[in-house]
């Protein structure tokens, strides 16, 4: 592999990662595409946990190099949740590369929501499958989203 391509498939790998979370503020509607994970159940006898729900949309984006991208993360606070939540991305474009970053911290008031827009840089390899796993832990309560991002020419 040439340098070239490894620094395109870095550059399409960091721009999933851009794109799932800058934090912006802004608040948009949400899509039918829209995925949301499910709160942990608790028994009758159990005092509910503080915990969070976590959307982000879409989960799969189709673009080709030069298109702009929306996401969007909102975190709903169950049962008084309000502590920070640490954010994480493990990105993949097999079979050329893979890595894990740290996104920061978003910080309560909640649900948000962070927004961001990004364009697709016009030196992306295309077709090129970006696949990322995005982690939120808070208190003792975590949550996981899978996002794909198809660069197609």
């Amino acid at each position: 592999m040439t340098p070239g391509v490894r620094y395109l498939i870095i550059v399409s790998a960091a721009l999933l990662i851009i794109v799932a979370f800058a934090l912006s503020g802004q608040v948009l509607p949400l899509s039918d595409e829209q995925w949301q994970t499910k709160p942990q159940s608790t028994s009758d006898t159990e005092a509910p946990v503080p915990g969070f729900t976590l959307n982000v949309t879409p989960v799969e984006s189709r673009a080709r190099p030069g298109d702009p991208l929306d996401y969007e993360l909102i975190v709903i606070p169950d049962d008084g949740f309000d502590e920070p939540i640490s954010l994480t991305i493990e990105i993949e474009s097999d079979p050329v590369f893979r890595g894990s970053y740290d996104l920061g911290v978003l910080k309560a008031p909640y649900p948000g929501p962070y927004k961001y827009r990004v364009v697709v840089p016009d030196v992306a390899p295309a077709p090129l499958t970006v696949r990322g796993t995005l982690h939120a832990r808070g208190g003792d309560h975590s949550e996981m989203v899978e996002l794909v991002l198809f660069i197609i020419p």
